[in-house]
């Protein structure tokens, strides 16, 4: 086996090679306290996937830490009084003083130095660091050096290109970022004065609120902060836009050293796979406080759904524009209440595909029409179908005309779905609601669809669903089961089990509504 050794090896060390199209090949000068850092030819700091990368030994050295590299392993340790450290190349985590700290990227290999994310460096050896991108440089300066300079008179200090400050969650360490001119991130954002450039630099306290990452998936902008905001959302045109204020927000130092700075001062992230999206760029914003502003710079008009967790994370979804539908009369006949049934998906929106090849929107259809058939007779309730066919109401079209019809419920029926990695393991049935004026009516229409399915009872459970939660009436939305799974589908996709759903819902509805006996009987 040992003739073979040689060749793994081998293969292993042209893997770990860069290859990436995003390295800057040419490598950037390394700087600590303003003094130049020699760095080997082939281990200079350099831009990885976004990701400033440094030779840790080259660093650390100078700081007077301690290293072993245990080349079968691929591990390097590093030590310096009460701090020990360990990562592996490849692994984006690594151990400090027994505590797994995640990374930004893993650690590669350049000749024989490990090249590590400068947010490491800065955070786990209590550095300032600056990357330059101008320059191609990387600036590092020690806590004490940067206590002292701070001492000094403005005039005295470096004019060097301004930084940004952030204080680090572990507490050990403060770190920097560049500063980019404040923007245009949109047409309307006037060039920032000195003032305001110095107010969106991170602040040194526990209390700044940062801006941690922007992502954007599919037709979704995800924004993390570091504690709960209300964003200000503004839809503009000439050309079309969506504008998201983050008042008093900083851009934190790991996103700025992961976006290079355009001639306009804007970031931007990768382009999208959406084709209504041009680009998301982002930027501080101007104003007295400060803030960061991101913008959706769109082909065409569209609409959105804004959500927030409380925690700092926010939601941006982008949808269809909506056809804003005219008013409607309501339908009451003979003073029935009116049940709006909401078959989900339909047209061009085919839903979740079942395991074999059908679409969630033919057992949302077949069920909600079953519904309609079963209550056309009732005295008391009067159904009303947000579709009758395959069409597709938008998402605030349907909610919209249940206000419109003046309902007294609002039912949105659904199938579920998991990823195949999954591997159809998910099953049961499932209720949502949205405000808490809807959980008596969730917690009697899920007990119905729970009894009707036979399914695994997965529970009541709150979300933030467009459809339940712009309905003014109390709003649920019932998924009846996974199509994702061998079983549930085979049986949802079968009359006997469609029949039993909508007798459960109608049952459901007379039971909350206090009409009828609640118990339906089949129609033949």
């Amino acid at each position: 086996m040992k003739k073979y050794g040689w060749v793994i090896l081998a293969a292993i060390m042209i893997w770990l090679w860069p290859s990436s199209p995003h390295a800057n090949a040419a490598g950037a000068e390394l700087f600590l306290d303003g003094k130049r850092v020699e760095a080997p030819a082939d281990a200079k700091p350099e831009m990885v996937n976004g990701k400033v990368m440094v030779p840790l030994r080259v660093v650390g050295e100078q700081l007077g830490y301690q290293f072993k590299w245990e080349p079968q392993a691929y591990k390097i340790s590093i030590q310096k009084n009460s701090t020990d450290m360990s990562m592996y190349v490849g692994r984006t985590s690594a151990d400090v003083n027994g505590k797994t700290v995640s990374l930004d990227a893993p650690p590669v290999l350049r000749g024989s130095s490990t090249m590590v994310p400068l947010r490491f460096v800065g955070e786990q050896m209590g550095l300032k660091v600056d990357w330059n991108n101008q320059n191609k440089s990387v600036n590092l300066i020690q806590k004490a050096t940067t206590q002292q300079a701070d001492k000094q008179p403005q005039s005295q200090q470096s004019s060097q290109t301004p930084t940004q400050s952030t204080k680090s969650t572990h507490k050990t360490s403060t770190a920097t970022a560049a500063t980019i001119t404040p923007v245009e991130a949109d047409k309307h954002t006037e060039a920032a004065s000195p003032t305001s450039k110095e107010q969106n630099a991170e602040q040194t306290t526990t209390n700044a609120l940062l801006v941690q990452n922007i992502a954007f998936e599919g037709e979704t902008l995800k924004i993390s902060l570091n504690k709960d905001i209300t964003p200000k959302v503004t839809k503009m045109t000439g050309p079309d836009r969506i504008v998201v204020d983050l008042p008093e927000a900083t851009l934190s130092t790991d996103l700025l050293l992961s976006f290079p700075v355009r001639k306009d001062g804007t970031r931007a992230l990768t382009n999208s796979d959406s084709g209504d999206v041009q680009e998301i760029r982002f930027a501080p914003a101007d104003g007295t406080k400060g803030g960061a502003r991101i913008v959706i710079a769109l082909n065409q008009v569209r609409d959105y759904d804004l959500s927030t967790n409380g925690i700092g994370d926010i939601t941006l979804q982008l949808r269809e524009r909506s056809a804003n539908p005219e008013m409607v009369a309501p339908t009451n006949v003979d003073g029935r209440r009116i049940v709006v049934i909401d078959p989900g998906h339909g047209g061009k929106d085919p839903g979740a595909g079942s395991v074999t090849g059908r679409h969630e929107k033919e057992f949302t259809l077949a069920v909600a029409l079953k519904v309609q058939q079963l209550a056309q007779n009732d005295p008391d309730i009067q159904i009303v179908l947000t579709r009758n066919g395959d069409t597709y109401p938008t998402l605030d079209e349907r909610p919209q005309l249940a206000n419109n019809q003046q309902a007294s419920v609002f039912v949105s029926i659904h199938g579920n779905s998991m990823p195949t990695s999954n591997n159809g393991k998910a099953n049961g049935s499932e209720t949502y609601y949205a405000r808490q004026e809807s959980l008596s009516l969730a917690t009697i229409m899920h007990k119905h669809l729970v009894a009707a399915t036979e399914f695994k009872d997965n529970g009541i459970k709150v979300a933030n669903h467009v459809v339940t939660r712009k309905s003014q009436m109390p709003a649920v939305l019932l998924e009846c089961g996974y199509l994702s799974n061998p079983s549930n589908e085979a049986a949802m996709f079968t009359e006997e089990t469609q029949q039993k759903i909508a007798e459960g819902i109608v049952d459901g509805l007379k039971e909350y509504l206090g009409t009828g006996t609640g118990i339906t009987e089949s129609l033949n």
